[in-house]
């Protein structure tokens, strides 16, 4: 077990650098999937600009909509619930930057997340981060692991979430026509939203999330690594169909977010946001336009 423990929030733009431009494989070796990891970061604090730029470019036009009203400082909600994700992100590039991570970062792919609020953390408590990696598994697409996250708030567990990666094995390219419906997928209807993805959306989130990957940040550092532009943030994009999600909605906790990250969304760009009740909870499907491909599919339960 490798152990990576931080009193501030790790600092992580020079080992991302390095790290993507190693000599590592795409794929572990055989004797290297039993790696793990253990990072926590104790007594994190918000940081308040980063908090407000963050909530400007996720919520837009739909208000401060977080989950829900919570005593602070300098605001009077409760965070939301995917900035909490990005003050995990310097962790988890801890863990994936680090020498001993046997993949190497360019080509992974964010494959899925599962994210719980169990508490409301106001913006002025002191968090303290624990993620854990267990070891990589094999699979018919490749290899994938997770990193498991745990927030607590004065030693109470507030937050937990589990970020599912990929790294794709090499598979032989198949014909694919425009996408299909599954036969259980919802009949969608119009869409509730559709709205435009600016090209400077990668850096502005990069800025609030510290997800300073090249591939995110303009078409000229995407296309060093094989992109035709830049392509948004995943959480960027789930962040922004959750506020529109919960605009006007007196919230509950606990409350789960579940996310499958399909097709990337290159920037600039538009989307169309569709909804689906399903058994109590909203079904929702992010697509790219004009063609219609799926960029995010989710379940919101509350």
């Amino acid at each position: 077990m490798i152990e990576l423990n931080y009193s501030h929030i790790p600092s992580n733009k020079g080992a991302l650098l390095a790290s993507l431009l190693a000599r590592r494989p795409a794929l572990a070796a055989p004797d290297k999937l039993n790696v793990k990891f253990h990072a926590t970061w104790t007594g994190a604090k918000v940081d308040p600009k980063a908090l407000r730029d963050y909530m400007a470019l996720t919520e837009g036009e739909t208000g401060a909509v977080c989950i829900p009203n919570a005593p602070a400082p300098y605001y009077a909600f409760a965070l939301p619930l995917l900035y909490v994700h990005a003050m995990a992100m310097p962790l988890h590039m801890a863990i994936m930057a680090h020498a001993s991570f046997p993949i190497r970062l360019l080509g992974l792919v964010h494959w899925a997340n599962q994210t719980e609020s169990l508490q409301p953390i106001a913006p002025g408590e002191a968090l303290d981060f624990e993620c854990l990696l267990d070891g990589i598994t094999a699979s018919e697409r490749g290899q994938m692991f997770e990193i498991h996250t745990i927030v607590r708030v004065q030693g109470e567990i507030a937050w937990r979430e589990i970020s599912t990666f990929l790294a794709p094995a090499k598979q032989k390219k198949s014909a694919t026509g425009a996408h299909a419906a599954s036969a259980d997928e919802p009949a969608w209807g119009a869409p509730i939203a559709e709205w435009s993805v600016a090209a400077n959306a990668g850096r502005k989130f990069a800025s609030s999330s510290g997800d300073w990957n090249p591939i995110h940040i303009s078409a000229f550092t995407a296309k060093l690594f094989g992109y035709p532009r830049a392509i948004a943030h995943g959480l960027f994009s789930a962040a922004r169909c959750l506020s529109l999600l919960q605009a006007g909605q007196p919230q509950t906790l606990p409350v789960r977010l579940d996310l499958r990250f399909k097709r990337p969304l290159l920037i600039p760009g538009s989307v169309a946001l569709h909804t689906a009740a399903a058994d109590g909870a909203t079904q929702f499907v992010l697509r790219v336009q004009p063609g219609g491909e799926p960029h995010i599919e989710g379940r919101w339960t509350r």
